[in-house]
């Protein structure tokens, strides 16, 4: 599809989200699911590691990616594009797995490790205590959210991390002093997130 397709998808939209790699079904069933694979949840087909260029700027007001951006071969050119058609004020919101997920160096198609900080480097500014550089890329969300996710396959041993996530969630301090101190003794399994576009 061309940009003037895809402008006609989103023609009568009051709000649009787009969902970048939905699973077998969207998140959020109104959102338009863009991925390369055909399948029940996916709406237009493309390659995402070519950009959303058939997406006009400053024209979307959400992009969900839960579990996508990892797969992702220029994580930094995309990160550009996604800015570029947010809407100001428009989210990105989505979830990554954690560097020490254990399922995560299962899945060859990763591109792109995950920690504590990762968005912070797409970020105006920081978020947490330490700081990172800000001069690698001119992408500059402001980031609402992170939080550490814990979770298991097997039931009794996810109740003990469900009790971890709230401990290391309480605020930033502990997040950071979880990642710092106990991310190999106690490995969680994602991050959420949420970032915004703001007026400039």
């Amino acid at each position: 599809m061309s940009l003037e397709k895809f402008a006609e998808l989103i023609a009568h939209r009051e709000k649009v989200i787009i969902e970048i790699g939905p699973g077998e079904e969207k998140c959020s069933p109104d959102a338009i699911g863009i991925d390369r694979h055909q399948k029940p949840s996916v709406d237009y087909i493309a390659d995402l590691n070519q950009g959303l260029k058939f997406i006009a700027d400053n024209s979307v007001d959400e992009v969900h990616a839960y579990h996508v951006l990892e797969h992702i071969e220029d994580l930094e050119f995309f990160m550009g594009e996604i800015y570029r058609v947010l809407k100001r004020g428009g989210r990105l919101i989505g979830s990554v797995p954690h560097f020490s997920n254990p399922y995560f160096y299962s899945d060859y198609t990763h591109r792109s490790f995950w920690g504590l900080y990762t968005l912070c480097y797409f970020s105006k500014k920081s978020f947490f205590m330490r700081e990172v550089p800000l001069y690698y890329n001119r992408v500059a969300f402001h980031l609402e959210k992170v939080e550490i996710i814990f979770a298991s396959p097997f039931r009794y041993r996810n109740r003990i991390k469900k009790l971890l996530q709230k401990v290391f969630n309480l605020n930033t301090y502990m997040q950071e002093f979880y990642e710092e101190n106990f991310v190999y003794l106690f490995p969680c399994y994602e991050i959420s997130f949420a970032l915004r576009k703001d007026d400039e």
